[in-house]
């Protein structure tokens, strides 16, 4: 496969996919942990670059349908996360990844007071460094670096204790040391096609937990295309990328976890635009729900909005 094919769609589906970027909110919903496909290493050397996730949680779903918000007490959490990262590749078989998310979350409770025996409306804010990631990776299963595995840690680093924030599902982070297990792949339909395509899956497990909450497994794949549109309006490069992500998390276990409304099912269809300028590489996605089923009732978001800005060196 020639470089020029594997792009910035070879260099976010690795760092996504290595970056396990499951972000523990309301209800235990978080934000899928694969798809996009533009932090695929591509040849030896560097990439740095800052990523943007924005996620409004103010739906009440209940296993595959809309529930009235009186059946849960949260009512809506707002996350906005920017995380910088870096992977460098040592050569064409070997390389290292790190991702520093900095999380900040909004939530609208209604919360039981046991003195007034009423119900008060609740709103808490919370800044925090999130949980960092690790990884390596390893693409010499072919000359063209097509193919490969990434395998690292999510370290406890996030918040997890907040007093505002009063469920653990709903924290920063999730207080626990997690392994981190992916693959991926790219093709060409043809030698001399401007067509991609890509497919990559993710498992995260928790082994050391603290607090007796341990977050449940989440397995999570994505697929999709991308064509070479070439140079416009004097961007060098610009590729449209059509592409379905999916990812499926057990309940939460631990006396400090809710089991019975933390787990899921869910599906997106997310259209991305990739720009490549020099050396800088922009990539932007909106993921649209296809298909949602939650383990008792959970806020779920509408849309989901991803812009990554990166940099090759």
């Amino acid at each position: 496969m020639k470089k020029s094919h594997k792009n910035f769609l070879a260099s976010v589906a690795a760092a996504s996919i290595i970056s396990g970027e499951a972000l523990a909110c309301a209800c235990g919903y978080g934000i899928a942990s694969v798809g996009t496909s533009s932090l695929i290493p591509n040849g030896s050397g560097g990439l740095a670059f800052l990523q943007y996730d924005y996620i409004n949680q103010e739906q009440n779903w209940y296993q595959n349908k809309k529930s009235d918000s009186e059946n849960n007490h949260h009512k809506q959490v707002k996350s906005q996360v920017v995380t910088a990262g870096m992977q460098y590749m040592f050569n064409r078989e070997w390389g290292a990844a790190i991702r520093v998310p900095y999380v900040m979350r909004t939530a609208n409770m209604t919360m039981h007071d046991h003195t007034t025996m009423m119900d008060m409306d609740s709103k808490a804010k919370v800044n925090s460094v999130g949980d960092i990631r690790i990884n390596g990776i390893y693409s010499g299963f072919s000359s063209d670096m097509s193919t490969g595995i990434t395998f690292g840690v999510k370290l406890p680093t996030g918040e997890y204790k907040s007093h505002q924030l009063h469920d653990r599902a709903m924290q920063i982070g999730t207080g626990s040391t997690d392994s981190i297990l992916g693959a991926y792949h790219i093709g060409q339909f043809s030698q001399e096609s401007k067509m991609n395509w890509f497919v990559q899956g993710n498992w995260q497990h928790a082994l050391m937990i603290k607090n007796g909450y341990r977050i449940g497994d989440e397995f999570s794949a994505a697929t999709g295309v991308s064509y070479n549109a070439g140079r416009i309006a004097g961007i060098k490069k610009v590729a449209p990328i059509l592409q379905v992500t999916g990812s499926r998390r057990m309940s939460d276990t631990g006396m400090n976890s809710d089991k019975e409304n933390s787990g899921y099912t869910q599906a997106y269809f997310a259209p991305a635009i990739e720009l490549t300028m020099g050396n800088f590489r922009t990539y932007a996605d909106v993921q649209f729900p296809i298909y949602q089923k939650t383990t008792g009732y959970q806020l779920v978001p509408n849309r989901i909005y991803k812009l990554i800005v990166g940099y090759n060196f």
